[in-house]
């Protein structure tokens, strides 16, 4: 009822690299397919080309994203992602076929134990590949839930904690071995507080007023440290977060997606070979 569905479908090929060449007849067009983040103009006499990898299978649907006539809101897109296997088969059947368009039933003529068996396969691999991946997923999830939640904002606690404890009990021990100077001598003490708290003071107006850009980026420095020390953990819990709800949040997930299209690529031109070995 949303005027999406078509007579042919695009059928593509899930986690496999392709590349599409769109053109027009007539007028401008645009083929878009917004759910897979792809759209391209259809330009009269021009040949443009557009990459497409879906990372699942399922239906696609888009339309005519380029204002072309009186009919542009009844130019559908619809694109069908099977997996490797049953693009190659379809592929194949539809060159005996001597078409281009529509698809078929690729084990038409069999018996329906035959059939049976093919389907019962992919369903059975599909689910065990989807439960695969979602395990990973999952593990994933709880792993940089883990990390970014627990891990890093122990660590970062403990070393604060550790640098704040040392200067404290540093500070507590150079008091305390002054206090006992004090009790045994105090008029060289109290020289030696006086005289020490003046060089300092003196050397920081002294460094203020010789280099005033250094000073003034090093109380820029502390302030920031403060800052981030306040606003770190914080932000590191919005990371961990959105980081744990992105299928492509690490570089394992990624790898896994590029083995799958290396795997598949493999498997798509062992059906063309075993196709046209047998010519």
């Amino acid at each position: 009822y949303r005027l999406l569905e078509v007579d042919n479908r695009c059928v593509a090929s899930c986690l496999l690299q392709m590349r599409g060449l769109v053109t027009s007849d007539d007028v401008v067009h645009s083929w878009a397919v917004p759910s897979a983040g792809v759209k391209v103009d259809a330009v009269t006499g021009r040949v443009n080309q557009v990459s497409l990898c879906f990372l699942y299978p399922g239906v696609f649907y888009g339309q005519c994203s380029e204002l072309c006539g009186v009919n542009h809101s009844f130019m559908p897109i619809c694109v069908e992602v099977v997996s490797g296997k049953v693009f190659g088969d379809w592929l194949v059947y539809n060159h005996d076929k001597n078409t281009n368009a529509g698809g078929g039933d690729v084990s038409k003529g069999g018996s329906l134990l035959g059939v049976l068996s093919s389907l019962i396969g992919y369903v059975f691999f599909g689910v065990l590949k989807a439960t695969i991946l979602l395990g990973k997923v999952y593990f994933l999830w709880w792993y940089y839930l883990g990390y970014y939640v627990v891990y890093v904002p122990v660590s970062y606690v403990f070393i604060g904690t550790f640098d704040f404890v040392w200067w404290a009990v540093s500070t507590c021990v150079a008091f305390g071995s002054w206090l006992s100077w004090f009790v045994m001598d105090p008029i060289d003490a109290t020289m030696f507080a006086l005289f020490y708290l003046s060089s300092e003071i003196l050397s920081l107006i002294y460094y203020c007023v010789t280099s005033p850009i250094m000073a003034s980026v090093w109380l820029a420095k502390g302030v920031w440290k403060v800052v981030c020390v306040l606003v770190s953990v914080p932000f590191m819990t919005f990371d961990a977060f959105m980081d744990c709800m992105s299928s492509f949040s690490s570089n394992e997930t990624k790898e896994y997606v590029v083995r799958r299209i290396s795997k598949n690529t493999k498997e798509f031109f062992d059906v063309l070979l075993s196709y046209y070995s047998k010519k």
